[in-house]
């Protein structure tokens, strides 16, 4: 890896250009002003799509769209047009730029949740369309366009209701981190359309599509950005995570997701009127899907959720049913079904309303793992167990023990597939073996199906684009289901006694804000006291001046201390940085390399820490020495940095502490990252 070879030949001269270098070669995407939030599309049907966007400042929006490329022949004006804005509270500060929009028609419009300040949001309905036709669309701010004349600006409006076609649609959960193994899952699902020649329909994220917990702007970064050569001219259908839930409530559809995501909530797309975006259905062609909200609402059968899920069910007409949430009730990847409370519930009060239902497919996320079921119904127990729910124990391969098969039609209680697709980014982790699953795979990667008629196959492609499994489900003719009393069994997992674990990696796209080879303020002697040093305003007159790296010891240093040695423990450095504006930080962090340990601080706040047990300065405890077990540079997140940085100047202070004033070296070289 370029990083990690580049940064293993010093200490502290080659790792920030490496860092810099990686960055250069995979970056999600900016977009292009006046856009903050490029235009993507959401919820469609056979005769209406929605096209949404941001812009910092307001424009004179319309949208332009067409059959032909080069003729767009119809228009939606800003009166049809739905506007939200951030602008703030009455206590909040707002920069000089944004002042003169504090007006009485802009303060009357829709809020948004915790945009940055400045943000204003558009949602456009395109409506009576053909159904099945490509129609070209492009944003315009008056008369002057805003998006390029190219065909990935297109949609695709839904097949008429029951229309017998092939469908092709990509599922996936718990991506949004902005790191690379995110994008190389993206990557290998366009490298695999495109070499098959077969475009996506649509695709449905099974939640946590924006880490850590579900800000405005992780959603921006680690979502839209990272997706957006997709979102632009495909539909993305989604649920809500744990980790948005953080900030988005779904009893009161409030919340940076809510501000994201349009989708029907009146039956617009086919189905029951939900009255809610924390749960929908859709239609397309002849299957039928079912959206559920796992994280915040009440799971009971009595309960608004259940009863409307009960009652879509019952109306349903489809070929096909597929439902998609983001708790698993079946699983023991990084998280254990059988153990934890929203899993379980969601198993034992959910789970028969959809079998009762006759829904074929469950897609749900969570659990950081690919992990599949064979046919089964009625697994509801806590411990869950196979004998006498599997209905087929085969591999459910039409090239190996042949596909599932179930009745023509919809019918109940002739068996679900489960399908745990949590593995399209985040770190992966496996506690162990369900005995219904029939394939686990521990890897980075993402579901293709595809569904013809009375078949559909469903593949798990990893993220070098290798398919990792295949099953499939026919449903024709009229079969009996069979209990087995001893269905096949899935070997004994074992955990891995060699286990490495994954170092923490910046974002893909970010910028840097302090450079390696910075001049920064430092001393060691005197010892400053108190805690003022870390802060913006205190005077650092009488400190020296260098450039990064420090220390002393083995290594080459641009500036050296070695009049430290066994005298002074503690180095202290500041450095004044700028920020234009502090609300549209996704995430800071350190690319950093230290000995022994080290304390950083923005803007008086503590933020890191690493080798320090307690307390700071010189009553500091338990200071570690870092031993060749860790040796160089490491990426470590500035904690809460979004709620401690400011518009404009800011400092970040930092101590680095010797575990021994007998240490035989000392080492600080920091470089500042801001996720772009």
């Amino acid at each position: 890896m370029l990083l990690g070879s580049l940064a293993s030949r010093s200490p502290v001269v080659s790792f920030g250009i490496a860092f810099i270098l990686l960055g250069e070669v995979c970056r999600a995407i900016n977009p292009p002003e006046p856009f903050t939030r490029a235009p993507y599309l959401q919820f469609s049907s056979p005769h209406l799509m929605h096209v949404v966007w941001r812009t910092a400042g307001p424009i004179r929006p319309n949208v332009r769209f067409g059959k032909d490329l080069r003729q767009l022949d119809q228009q939606v004006r800003a009166m049809d047009i739905v506007v939200r804005a951030a602008l703030g509270t009455h206590d909040q500060k707002l920069l000089a730029r944004w002042a003169p929009l504090v007006t009485k028609a802009n303060l009357a419009l829709p809020k948004l949740h915790s945009a940055p300040l400045g943000t204003f949001q558009y949602e456009v309905r395109l409506k009576d369309l053909e159904p099945s036709t490509t129609y070209y669309y492009a944003v315009y701010d008056g008369d002057r366009r805003l998006t390029p004349e190219h065909a990935s600006f297109q949609c695709v409006t839904h097949p008429p209701v029951g229309a017998v076609q092939p469908v092709r649609f990509w599922a996936l959960g718990d991506g949004g981190t902005g790191r690379e193994p995110q994008s190389a899952v993206h990557q290998a699902m366009l490298q695999t359309l495109e070499r098959e020649q077969h475009p996506l329909d649509f695709w449905i994220h099974v939640g946590d599509m924006a880490y850590g917990i579900g800000r405005d702007m992780e959603f921006q970064s680690r979502f839209f950005e990272s997706y957006d050569v997709t979102l632009r001219h495909k539909v993305c259908w989604p649920t809500m995570g744990n980790h948005e839930g953080h900030t988005s409530s779904g009893r009161t559809g409030i919340g940076p997701y809510y501000d994201a995501y349009v989708v029907p909530t009146r039956g617009e797309s086919g189905g029951l009127a939900s009255g809610t975006e924390a749960y929908y259905s859709f239609d397309y062609a002849n299957i039928h899907f079912i959206c559920l909200d796992s994280h915040d609402l009440d799971r009971r059968p009595g309960e608004p959720m259940a009863r409307w899920l009960k009652a879509d069910l019952e109306k349903a007409r489809a070929d096909w049913l597929i439902a998609f949430w983001h708790h698993p009730p079946y699983t023991k990847g990084s998280h254990d079904s059988d153990k934890e409370r929203d899993l379980i519930e969601m198993r034992q009060h959910i789970m028969p309303i959809i079998e009762q239902g006759g829904v074929d497919i469950v897609l749900t996320g969570h659990s950081h793992t690919y992990e599949r079921s064979m046919l089964m119904d009625g697994a509801y127990a806590t411990n869950t167990v196979a004998e006498n729910v599997i209905l087929d124990d085969g591999d459910g391969n039409p090239s190996g023990d042949g596909a599932y098969r179930k009745s023509a039609g919809i019918h109940p209680h002739e068996g679900t597939v489960q399908v745990v697709t949590g593995n399209a980014g985040a770190n992966l982790g496996r506690v162990g073996t369900l005995p219904v699953m029939r394939e686990v795979v521990l890897e980075h990667g993402s579901v293709l199906i595809d569904v013809h008629g009375d078949t559909l196959v469903a593949r798990m492609i990893n993220r070098e684009g290798v398919e990792r499994d295949l099953f499939s489900v026919v449903k024709r003719g009229q079969v009996a289901p069979v209990r087995l009393a001893l269905p096949w069994q899935p070997p004994t997992w074992v955990k891995p006694t060699n286990t490495v674990s994954i170092p923490a990696m910046p974002a893909l796209d970010h910028r840097v804000l302090i450079p390696e080879g910075a001049a920064w303020r430092y001393v060691f002697d005197p010892i400053p006291r108190g805690m003022a040093w870390t802060y913006a305003d205190y005077d650092d007159d009488g400190w020296h001046s260098g450039e990064s790296g420090f220390g002393y010891g083995a290594g080459v240093y641009k500036t050296g201390l070695e009049s430290m040695r066994g005298k002074h423990g503690i180095l202290y450095v500041r450095k004044a940085f700028d920020i234009e504006q502090a609300d549209r930080i996704t995430e800071m962090g350190l690319w950093i390399d230290y000995d022994d340990g080290f304390i950083a601080y923005l803007n008086g706040r503590e933020v890191a820490r690493a080798g320090v047990g307690r307390s700071s300065g010189r009553n500091a405890q338990k200071v570690s020495a870092r031993g060749e077990k860790e040796p160089g540079p490491r990426y470590v997140v500035l904690k809460d940095a979004h709620k401690h940085a400011k518009d404009g100047a800011n400092v970040l202070a930092i101590e680095v502490q010797n575990a021994s004033l007998e240490s035989s070296d000392l080492r600080l070289n920091p470089v500042l990252i801001l996720e772009d």
